[in-house]
């Protein structure tokens, strides 16, 4: 169990920071906001789900899953920055916009 916890704790920033990228391609490049949601849809059913694993687990494996939480909820909030740099890029291209005309 403990080999498992440092192969997650160690590939979880490299999954963050490729996560961020894609969250912004599909930001910008898809229409369906369905698309556009899918890896927080993902990303909180999985925190969901291990958040419920956290308090049902016996013992240390507690541990294991109470750090993948906070892993899962990092990655959530990098999402939620993309999201927001969206909307932020969205906002300064509409008021250009108005100025244009």
């Amino acid at each position: 169990m403990a080999d498992l916890f440092f192969r997650v704790i160690n590939i979880v920033p490299i999954l963050t920071i490729v996560l961020f990228p894609i969250q912004l391609i599909f930001c910008f490049k898809v229409k369906s906001r369905i698309v556009r949601l899918l890896p927080i849809i993902i990303l909180s059913i999985l925190l969901t789900v291990d958040s419920i694993a956290c308090l049902v687990a016996p013992g240390f494996e507690m541990i294991f899953f109470f750090e993948c939480a906070i892993h899962l909820a990092k990655m959530l909030f990098v999402c939620g920055i993309a999201w927001g740099i969206w909307f932020f890029i969205k906002c300064i291209r509409g008021i250009y916009k108005r100025i244009r005309q």
